[in-house]
């Protein structure tokens, strides 16, 4: 039987909370259940998204092998960052652009900070999170940190960060459905190619994640392409 829309967006944000606790606070209250949970989520989602098997294909082995060093982060942002941007898809087809946008800026934000933890600059996002930057000046800093190291889309990866975040932090409610429907698809679109370029950059760095990115930039594709 299919799953529902709300009833998958509900286990997503369940489970990945969960594996976001395990993974950086410790947390082993679900133990093996996780797994399970997690290997459904993202069988259920690749069926709901129709993406072909890529989904599940790249994150059951992570699921499987949660206990063995990055598998579990990676995951993380596979599941989390696949179903953020497919669920915005959803919304924007449900006519709530700014839940869409809102959605877009989640994964982009999170993707950034994928970025920082794995290149060396995690200060970035604990000065942003810290109250002490704004997200247009953190992504700045990541941009000229980024730059030298031969990382040529550095400027056009913060001015898309930016400019996702900034459309789901600053959404203007008082502009036309056409101007608030394009905003969100914008978003969506502009979101999906800074999870790619992420993976990009870390992988030019020697930090890339463990799942295949040629099946990665397919699921975004095929997630964007539901507009």
């Amino acid at each position: 039987m299919a799953v529902s829309f709300s009833t998958l967006d509900k286990r997503f944000e369940r489970d990945t909370r969960a594996l976001h606790d395990f993974l950086w606070r410790g947390a082993t209250e679900r133990g093996p259940a996780l797994t399970s949970a997690l290997v459904k989520d993202a069988h259920d989602a690749d069926a709901f998204l129709r993406l072909a098997g890529l989904l599940r294909k790249n994150a059951e082995p992570l699921a499987k092998g949660l206990t063995k060093p990055g598998n579990g982060e990676s995951l993380f942002e596979l599941l989390d960052h696949s179903w953020g941007l497919g669920s915005a898809t959803v919304l924007a087809s449900k006519r709530d652009f700014r839940g869409a946008a809102g959605r877009a800026k989640e994964v982009v934000g999170s993707a950034s900070i994928g970025v920082c933890a794995n290149t060396g600059c995690f200060e970035f996002v604990e000065e942003w999170e810290g109250g002490k930057t704004d997200f247009d000046t953190y992504a700045g800093k990541l941009a000229a940190f980024l730059e030298p190291k031969g990382v040529l889309d550095a400027p056009q990866f913060k001015r898309m960060l930016t400019a996702v975040y900034n459309f789901g932090m600053n959404w203007n409610g008082a502009a036309s459905q056409f101007e608030q429907a394009l905003a969100a698809r914008a978003s969506i679109a502009g979101g999906g190619w800074c999870l790619l370029t992420a993976v990009s950059i870390r992988e030019m760095l020697g930090a890339a994640p463990r799942f295949s990115s040629s099946d990665y930039a397919k699921i975004i594709d095929r997630i964007v392409a539901r507009l």
